[in-house]
């Protein structure tokens, strides 16, 4: 029976989209824009292309938008491996690592030639280079040979198997020319060749040669040096080659310019310049890569560590830098509350990156900017890790390092460091220092060095502030079975005195201590090897690796392992009947049967957002959202079905008082915008979106500025209520259905809010149009 509900507006609030994200758009990268990364810089027309750290930017001559390009807002695919301009034809051609490839043509429009991504073969498929011909060809040599793609077209003309890798392929007047290795190999372009070996070999050394053509007798090879060739054909028709050195430095990129070319040899710090005929040489000192388009006015665009300038002409002195990261491999996500920042920073060796020298590095973000904030100090061979915040000093962190122990910043300066001589964080390494660090919640600095065995340190909160911190500042605790580990995890709780660690390695003990905030020599701890946790059905809990801690908005400790997911009351852990909850999800198929969470998918990371929901990455599989207790996978995004950019992911954080969700992943930052919100105080800013829903969108209708809770009622304008939900933080979702799960005609629906509790009530409505 379908219920009349009085339509009595208590509040009508306006439509706003102001904070509304559509379904659609709910994803979105965080570009990294690492100064020292350069690889590429393209001049067209209109727009100049550049590439750094893998990631492409373009900055609009006219307007000056300065934009990064990406997945989500233009291209087809993640990881861009390079880049090349077609100056016949005037488009941007752009290969990927999976050996994908975008074309950007010069209205702007982009074509995707999924061709190699898609063939079927079990060899390598990786692109190796590109090159153009006047006559409307584009030659990609691959791992397995070559493949011709018409432009006109866009179709693959031919694709030749060789199984052997081929540096560069280009059409050169009426033949063709293969590099491989330390041979140049050569036919005519109108014949069939079968194999590598029946080409002809160019006697000349190659040197593994990435090709560019000059004109029909004259092309580069472009190696360790940078030669020009001179073709000559005899009256028999034989070939005859005539190398010269150009630059006995390598080329990087070149390009067309309106007299002639331009050859960036930008490892060695200069550029050259030639002209059609590949003469001329001019060379120039520069610690920046410089192109011209050719059919412009000579103005000429440089890239550098300072960012993109034009380098000739008006406005040399203005420099564009895009809005992004910097961090060459950002991996660690930390909220600084006192401060509405995310901070994110660069990482030592670790259980998912075993590299450990990337450069020092933190970004911070405020929900428009980015920021490099690293303090200006030498960290000795990079390596640093997660700044953890002090509760003592204001704008101060702590920051581990692998090589050096800690360091203490204040105001992105380095005013103290703890090692070797002022502290007990002696690695038993020689070539490392690194401690496992946490602060608790009275402020106190805890670490446990490298290798260290049976014993953690503590330097109080009183002794922080300290202008010399000496070793008999720090207190020694006696923790039997803790061994310090680069994968170290040092849980402490906001909830309670009990702190965690796990050293993380294969098969490591799980240690629980309480102190009451109040550390000693001696502390009461219990420790559980793999296999003598116990769950709640008197089973064993296994694992080879402790991966992730998160203490949730209900004070239960969650645990992500090579395994998958359980979790556990802290309260209860130092205790002898103590027991795990090995969390359970229903099939919901008549069979009253459940499959463990995540059972054998390698958790890395755990966070945890305002509806005590959690987000678990994972290495392989993505992220996973599931609902409070775990009973339940919402949502499951990989590369398959979303923007995601690696399934590999290293860090999680949702941002309080918002729906983002930063990730950090194999191939960088991502923010996602969650349809949970941190709950309101009252109901005044109660608004839908999208609103209008018009007949070609299939997702929610999102209803925000809810309290925790809130009776939601969907009624058309009659007062039939058709649906009745419960918000989840600040926000409910309506999928646009009636109780019978029929989709509803087109109309005006009411959305009424209320809640009771305390001494006083509230409720709300407003409205949404529904078009079909």
């Amino acid at each position: 029976m379908i219920k009349k509900l009085l339509l009595i507006v208590i509040t009508l609030t306006s439509i706003s989209g102001a904070l509304a994200v559509n379904q659609s758009s709910r994803w979105r990268i965080h570009a990294t824009f690492d100064r020292s990364r350069i690889q590429n810089i393209v001049d067209t027309k209109d727009k100049v292309y550049y590439l750094a750290t893998n990631n492409l930017f373009r900055l609009d001559k006219a307007t000056l938008e300065n934009e990064a390009l990406n997945k989500i807002n233009y291209l087809n695919d993640v990881d861009i491996s390079e880049i090349y301009y077609n100056r016949f034809k005037d488009y941007l051609l752009i290969t990927y690592s999976n050996s994908n490839i975008d074309v950007i043509l010069k209205d702007g429009s982009v074509i995707n030639l999924p061709d190699i991504d898609n063939s079927s073969m079990s060899s390598s498929k990786k692109i190796n280079d590109v090159t153009f011909s006047s006559n409307g060809f584009v030659y990609v040599a691959t791992d397995f040979g070559y493949v011709v793609i018409n432009d006109s077209k866009w179709e693959v003309r031919e694709s030749r198997m060789f199984n052997t890798p081929l540096r560069s392929v280009a059409a050169v007047g009426k033949n063709i020319y293969l590099s491989k290795d330390n041979m140049l190999y050569y036919g005519a372009l109108d014949k069939h060749y079968q194999l590598l070996t029946d080409y002809n070999i160019v006697s000349s050394t190659n040197d593994n040669a990435r090709l560019r053509p000059i004109d029909d007798t004259k092309f580069l090879a472009l190696t360790g040096w940078s030669f020009l060739y001179s073709v000559s054909i005899g009256n028999d028709g034989a070939l005859s080659f005539s190398p010269s050195v150009l630059t006995y430095e390598k080329t990087n990129n070149l390009q067309a310019t309106p007299t002639g070319y331009i050859g960036n040899c930008y490892d060695a710090g200069h550029y050259y310049t030639i002209d059609a005929e590949g003469r001329n040489l001019q060379v120039f000192d520069t610690d920046e890569m410089l192109s011209s388009y050719h059919g412009g006015d000579g103005t000429v665009w440089a890239l550098g560590k300072k960012g993109l300038h034009k380098a000739t002409g008006a406005g040399s002195d203005s420099y564009y830098v895009p809005n992004a990261s910097n961090i060459l491999r950002p991996f660690y996500l930390t909220y600084n509350q006192a401060e509405k920042r995310l901070y994110v920073s660069s990482t030592g060796t670790n259980a998912l990156i075993s590299w450990e020298y990337d450069p020092a590095c933190i970004n911070v973000y405020d929900g428009h900017s980015w920021l490099d904030v690293t303090p200006d100090y030498e960290f000795v061979n990079g390596g640093t890790y997660c700044p953890k915040f002090s509760t003592v000093e204001a704008s101060t962190y702590f920051l581990n390092n692998w090589w050096n122990g800690v360091y203490k910043v204040t105001n992105q300066k380095v005013v103290a460091g703890y090692g070797r001589e002022n502290s007990p964080l002696n690695s038993s390494s020689d070539w490392s220092n690194y401690a496992t660090i946490e602060i608790d919640r009275s402020g106190n600095l805890w670490a446990i060095p490298l290798n260290v065995k049976n014993k953690m340190y503590v330097l109080p909160r009183s002794k922080q502030s300290l202008s010399s911190v000496a070793l008999n500042d720090w207190i020694g605790v006696d923790m039997p079975n803790a061994i310090g580990s680069k994968r170290g995890k040092f849980t402490v709780l906001k909830h309670s005195d009990m702190k965690i660690y796990a050293d993380g390695d294969y098969k490591g003990s799980l240690i629980f201590f309480n102190d009451e905030g109040k550390p000693s020599s001696s502390v009461s701890s219990k420790t559980y090897s793999n296999g003598t946790l116990i769950d709640q059905d008197n089973l064993q809990i296994e694992w080879l690796n402790l991966n992730a801690f998160v203490e949730d908005n209900a004070g239960n400790v969650w645990v992500g392992t090579d395994r998958g997911v359980f979790a556990f009351n802290p309260d209860n852990a130092l205790t002898a009947n103590f027991t795990v909850n090995h969390i359970k999800v229903p099939r919901n198929d008549g069979t009253n049967l459940a499959d463990y969470l995540l059972n054998n998918i390698p958790v890395t990371c755990i966070a945890v957002d305002a509806a005590n929901r959690k987000w678990i990455g994972t290495q392989g599989s993505g992220l996973f959202l599931v609902n409070a207790d775990g009973s339940s996978i919402l949502q499951q995004f990989n590369t398959s079905n979303s923007p995601l950019l690696s399934n590999n992911i290293y860090d999680v954080c949702c941002i309080p008082n918002s729906n983002s969700v930063f990730i950090t992943a194999e191939k960088g930052i991502m923010e996602y915008f969650s349809d949970t919100m941190p709950a309101d105080g009252n109901l005044s800013n109660i608004h839908a979106y999208p609103n209008p829903v018009r007949p070609e969108y299939m997702g929610n209708v999102t209803i925000e500025g809810l309290m925790d809770n809130s009776l939601v009622k969907i009624a058309d304008a009659s007062g039939n209520v058709l649906r009745q939900l419960k918000s989840s933080g600040s926000t409910a979702s309506w999928d646009c259905c009636n109780d019978s799960g029929e989709r509803v005609k087109s109309g005006v629906y009411f959305i009424f809010a209320s809640q009771a509790g305390g001494n006083s009530s509230q409720a709300a409505v407003t409205k949404v149009l529904v078009i079909r």
